[in-house]
This record gives structure tokens, C-alpha cells and sequence, in this order.
């Protein structure tokens, strides 16, 4: 299941990195605050959606609510044997997927080790730094940094560079010191630090990387509409960033801080913004966040409904069975056979129902014929034909899957068309 939710992610971040993009068009440029909100909730939604519409009913359990049942009818229902499409789902995944989780552990483990190093780079820093006197008690002083940064996640210390005290005049200063104090006021070390943390586990994940940018540079700029609606002086602003951005890429920022001094076009993009006198807006538009949520929720619920499972049945068990297998005929003149159906057991739905339906279901066999799981693959809408579906796959009898004479795990889909009578 974990490759399933992997690979869906893939494809399921395209239109809900489409949809955030639609949803910022709508939203002014100058309302930096909502628009961050917005591309926090994509980011999580690109981690949310493909586990819950791979790994749960959720469109059947709500569209069971919401669908009509007849008082009176009668239906038709036929079994169908297309336990030959399971190939699709034994192929090439099933070979791929131990590479596809170990190339995936690695990565992540790689990358949460450098988020690590970060961490003890930061406490290095909160370490050695010095309080400035005569100044506020969370504002200090170290040789170890070049620009100014916000270190530590739940007691957050301004840290600035100690070469900067001496080249910047106060007005300079004050506003720095305003912008890092707006990321402490955000909590942006903290939700920098999940940012961070959902990237270094999805790093193969490009709609993760694009959400994660759009996020850093409406942070960023969240902030700097806090500088100026608290001194003023965007023009001033804007030139005390340029000195900064010469010596910000002299040495690198750890991860772990909330900053684009990484990226040379972000800060030009900044510096540009503050030269607009359009007014900028702090408060964030809670119906432009709540509608996009709702657009989320829908959107997970119809993929969850209408979109199979990316594998069609788990993986096959290409091990060889008991020597005392007896469902294997001694002649053997097949082989090579996939897993059948001997004798379907009829769904059980309630009497009267009047609706027209498919639902497939996913069957693990063991070597003995035995069923060993059961996945839906095909909703109808409807949990309570899925569940009866289910339970019919669960009580029919099947032959095993033959692979040189030898009986093996295998996969079967079951499938039940529902339509009325006649």
C-alpha cells in the first residue's frame, strides 16, 4: 500500500497544485498572508489525498448518504470472470515495488539526516551566540551567521550577523529585526519545520517542490507587509534588502530557518513588491481557504469513488508450495494457470433495491485456494452492495494460481454488475 499511496501522489499533486494556482489567481497579490495559507494547505494536501483515496471508502461511505434507494424493485445480478486482468496489477509493479520502497527509504532517510545536521548546526548557533545589551532580551549576536535568522523551533532567538551591527544604521536594523520578529509572531520556525519534513519524506515528489517554493516566497513576503504596515519606509525596506542580499549568498542559511536568501530571483521579486504603493493586507481570507479546503474534500471524495486503486491486487508470492498441494492434478496439463473462481457466492443486498452498479473487488489467494484478503478496486457509491460484494468474494471458492505445476499466492477480481429487473 505504501508504493500505492507513492505513485499516487504523483499524479494526484498535478491538479491540486492546479487547483491552489486557480485559487491565488483569485486571491490579490498583495494579500500575501491568505495566498501562504493557501499553498500550507496544497502542501498538505499532496501528502493527504493520495492516502486517503488509496487506503479508505471514504467516496462510498458519503455518497451511500446521499444516493436514493428505492422503496420497491428487484435487481439482476451477474458475476463476472475477469480474473485475468489482475496481471495488470502483478507486473511490472509487483517486480518494481521492493526497489521503489527502498529507493524511497533512502531518500528519505538522506534527506532527514540533513535536516538533522541543520538542527544541531542551529543549536550550535543558539549556543555560542551573545545577547546584546541595551536591547530586547530575544535579540543576539553571532559570527557564525550571515544574514539574520530565527533560530530554534519553541523559544526563538533573533539572531543577527555581528558584522551587521557595525555597517547598518539603526533604521536598517530595526526594520530586520521587525521582519524576523513578524516570523516568530507567524510561528514560522514551526510550520517551517513540517514544510521541511514533508519535503525531505516526499522528496521525489516535484508537486511537493512547487508547493513548498510558492510557500517560502508568500511567507517571506507575509512578513514583509508586517515591516511596513508597522514602520513604514518600503522604499528604505527595499535598499536595506539589497545590501543584505550581498552577503546572504556568501554562506548558506540552514533549513531549518524560515528565509529565501537562498534564491537570488525570489529577493528581486521581493524588492519589486515593496516598490508597489498598492496597500498590502495582513488578515487572511478565511472564505478563500475554507472554499479551497472544500474543493480538496470534494476532490478526494470523487477520486476515492470513481478512480481504482493503482494496483489491482497485491503482489503475487512467486514461491514455490507444499509438495502435498491437492488441488494440483498429478498429469498437470496446465501449468502455467491463474487463479479462478469455482463457485461464486451471491452478493446478499436487501430486498427491493432498485440501482444499477459495478463493483470490483481485489482477492488474494493462498496456495490452498483459501482467501487471504480483499481490497475494493471498483466502487459502486454504495458501502452497503460494496460490503455485500465483499463478503461474496470472501465466501466463494477458488482454484490457486499454477506456476510450473506449483500452486501460488495469487490475485483474482471479482467483479458483481448490479441492474434492474425486467
Amino acid at each position: 500500500m505504501i508504493v500505492a499511496v507513492l505513485l499516487n501522489g504523483l499524479w494526484l499533486g498535478a491538479p491540486i497544485v492546479a487547483i491552489t494556482c486557480l485559487a491565488s489567481h483569485f486571491v490579490s497579490e498583495r494579500n500575501a498572508a491568505t495566498r501562504y495559507v493557501l499553498w500550507f494547505v496544497a502542501l498538505a494536501a499532496v501528502v493527504i489525498v493520495p492516502v486517503l483515496t488509496t487506503g479508505s471508502h471514504l467516496g462510498a461511505l458519503a455518497l451511500d448518504a446521499l444516493r436514493p434507494h428505492a422503496a420497491h424493485g428487484s435487481y439482476v445480478v451477474s458475476l463476472i470472470p475477469t480474473g485475468a486482468l489482475v496481471r495488470a496489477g502483478d507486473g511490472w509493479l509487483a517486480r518494481l515495488a521492493p526497489w521503489i520502497l527502498s529507493i524511497w527509504l533512502a531518500g528519505a532517510a538522506a534527506n532527514l539526516l540533513r535536516l538533522g545536521v541543520s538542527f544541531v548546526r542551529i543549536a550550535r548557533i543558539r549556543r555560542t551566540a551573545r545577547p546584546l545589551t541595551g536591547v530586547d532580551c530575544d535579540l543576539f549576536a553571532s559570527e557564525d551567521v550571515a544574514v539574520p535568522i530565527v533560530a530554534g523551533i519553541f523559544a526563538p532567538r533573533i539572531v543577527i550577523p555581528s558584522e551587521l551591527l557595525a555597517e547598518l544604521n539603526p533604521a536598517d536594523l530595526q526594520s530586520i529585526v521587525h521582519h524576523e520578529r513578524a516570523h516568530v509572531y507567524r510561528n514560522d520556525c514551526l510550520w517551517n519545520l513540517v514544510a521541511q519534513l514533508i519535503e525531505a519524506v516526499f522528496f521525489f515528489n516535484p508537486w511537493v517542490r512547487i508547493a513548498s517554493k510558492h510557500l517560502c516566497e508568500e511567507r517571506e513576503a507575509a512578513c514583509d507587509d508586517r515591516v511596513v504596515e508597522e514602520i513604514g519606509r518600503a522604499d528604505e525596506y527595499a535598499a536595506c534588502l539589497a545590501a543584505l542580499a550581498q552577503k546572504a549568498f556568501d554562506r548558506g542559511v540552514p533549513l531549518l530557518t524560515p528565509s529565501v536568501m537562498r534564491s537570488r530571483h525570489v529577493l528581486v521579486s521581493r524588492i519589486e513588491r515593496l516598490s508597489s504603493t498598492q496597500a498590502h493586507r495582513l488578515g487572511v481570507n478565511t472564505f478563500a481557504v475554507g472554499g479551497t479546503i472544500v474543493i480538496f474534500l470534494a476532490f478526494t471524495l470523487a477520486v476515492a469513488t470513481f478512480a481504482p486503486a493503482l494496483a489491482l491486487a497485491p503482489p503475487n508470492a512467486a514461491g514455490p508450495a507444499p509438495a502435498s498441494a491437492s488441488l494440483v492434478a498429478a498429469a498437470c496439463p496446465q501449468p502455467n494457470v491463474d487463479a479462478q473462481v469455482l463457485k461464486p457466492a451471491m452478493p446478499n443486498v436487501p430486498h427491493g433495491l432498485n440501482v444499477t452498479a459495478t463493483v470490483e473487488v481485489g482477492v488474494t489467494i493462498a496456495p490452498n485456494g483459501k482467501v487471504i484478503a480483499t481490497s475494493i478496486v471498483r466502487s459502486s457509491g454504495n458501502a452497503t452492495i460494496d460490503q455485500a460484494v465483499v463478503n461474496a468474494a470472501m465466501h466463494s471458492t477458488y482454484s490457486p494460481k499454477l506456476v510450473n505445476c506449483a500452486p501460488v499466492e495469487g490475485g483474482y477480481l471479482f467483479r458483481a454488475d448490479f441492474k434492474p429487473s425486467s
